[in-house]
């Protein structure tokens, strides 16, 4: 299929499918976030232990992985690329389910990490073939609604299957002898087996230049590296913290408000569900409409905004002595929180020559996967069982502390990263156009 005016219906087929992807992805990455005491239980791990084995070794390989996922991205064998990677990680999220200690955790989420990492770049390079610049930020807000739907189905889906297994376990045969946690891991791994089967039948635009119109890398990202690293900064801190409350907010309910597991997993997901898609696409909306009236860097401009909306709901949930306005304050970063990714990954598209865009697609998430990811759930972590522990004078309310000295500072930075980003893109969106 050359490069033209597709079908909307066709087009808009792929974005709800690469989003229900996008979805179990993240549902994947998640699920160590609500198997924290089953963790520490029976595998005897630490907070910090936890927060490594979630983020950071996931997001190291993610990282080198992704680098070369994104030169796969810009070549005809993207499609499958990704159905390969959508198989290698469902396997390996299974295979997490018979773990006997820490390292074997250790070696499924690098797997995980690995097959996850070609879905973001590959992604972004077929949407942006499908949609015009108008359209991409609204497409990109539906596609960015994954990572807190994700979230919900971990936190929701995920706490009450655990929960609730011994409903399940006489009909499992054998497998209902292994522990609620491991039967959780088998379960989730099923959904990417469908996901891989229906992306055989979807249309992958061909992208298809002439020699003259290539644009060399090198040459390019000389010449645009202000933008990138301003980017890359911005996108990193809203991942760093982001991830830190994806992780860690059903965890800060019930220790520092004591919300049953259940009810605080049921709370979370509901936020991301409604809140999460509200924000994501509502902030693609708007910037579809900006764009339309002639303010083409209406992403980066709206960005800005939402990174200090966030800051103040950040406050409230950490700072607020009542659980009703604390999870106020987490509501209020979730729907912030999901209006920027679809807004940072159609201005790294629209900033960027037709061939070049899987490599630095992968610079997107890079800052918005590895870095933040790899950092800020280990941060947070570490500061629980190191600095706001019991033996400096804090009990188990000290995790709201660990999250506020995350934020407090790096979210005026990433503010002040997009502002002067936006000044940038103009000149590289009308070159690549």
């Amino acid at each position: 299929m050359p490069l033209q005016k597709l079908s909307s219906t066709l087009a808009w087929t792929a974005a709800f499918l690469l989003t229900a992807i996008n979805t179990y992805s993240f549902a994947d990455r998640q699920l160590p976030s609500i198997m924290i005491p089953e963790l520490k239980a029976e595998l005897l791990l630490t907070d910090a232990q936890i927060g490594f084995l979630f983020g950071t070794v996931f997001a190291i390989f993610f990282g080198i992985a992704t680098l070369i996922f994104g030169r796969l991205a810009d070549t005809p064998y993207r499609k499958n690329v990704l159905i390969f990677a959508i198989l290698m990680w469902s396997l390996l999220t299974g295979l997490c389910g018979i773990a006997q200690q820490f390292w074997d955790l250790i070696i499924f989420r690098i797997g995980v990490g690995v097959g996850e990492a070609a879905l973001g770049p590959i992604a972004l390079v077929v949407l942006s073939a499908y949609f015009t610049r108008e359209k991409l930020p609204l497409a990109l807000g539906i596609w960015g609604a994954g990572p807190f739907l994700g979230s919900a189905l971990a936190g929701w889906g995920g706490a009450a299957m655990i929960t609730n297994m011994d409903a399940i376990k006489p009909y499992l045969g054998f497998l209902s002898e292994f522990s609620d946690w491991r039967l959780t891991f088998f379960l989730f791994a099923i959904p990417g087996l469908i996901f891989a089967l229906l992306l055989k039948f979807l249309p992958f635009p061909q992208i298809a230049l002439e020699k003259k119109e290539k644009v060399e890398f090198m040459p390019f990202f000389k010449k645009a590296w202000k933008f990138f690293l301003l980017m890359f900064v911005g996108v990193t801190i809203t991942g760093l913290v982001g991830y830190s409350v994806l992780a860690w907010g059903i965890e800060m309910l019930v220790r520092v408000h004591d919300i049953p597991k259940t009810i605080a997993g049921q709370n979370f997901g509901i936020f991301n569900i409604f809140l999460g898609i509200g924000g994501s696409i509502g902030a693609g909306i708007i910037a579809s409409k900006m764009i339309e009236r002639g303010i083409i860097n209406a992403h980066l401009r709206i960005a800005g905004i939402f990174v200090i909306l966030i800051w103040v709901s950040l406050l409230l949930f950490t700072l607020s002595t009542s659980s009703f306005y604390s999870q106020v304050g987490l509501a209020g970063m979730i729907f912030f929180m999901s209006c920027g990714p679809g807004l940072y990954g159609a201005a790294f598209q629209n900033a960027s020559p037709i061939n070049l865009r899987g490599r630095t697609a992968a610079i997107y998430y890079i800052s918005a996967n590895v870095v933040g990811f790899a950092l800020g759930p280990f941060a947070l972590g570490f500061f629980n069982d190191y600095i706001f522990n019991e033996v400096n004078g804090y009990d188990q309310a000290g995790i709201r502390y660990s999250l506020l000295s995350l934020g407090i500072i790096l979210y005026p930075i990433a503010a002040l990263c997009f502002y002067n980003a936006s000044k940038l893109f103009l000149p590289l969106e009308a070159e690549a156009r």
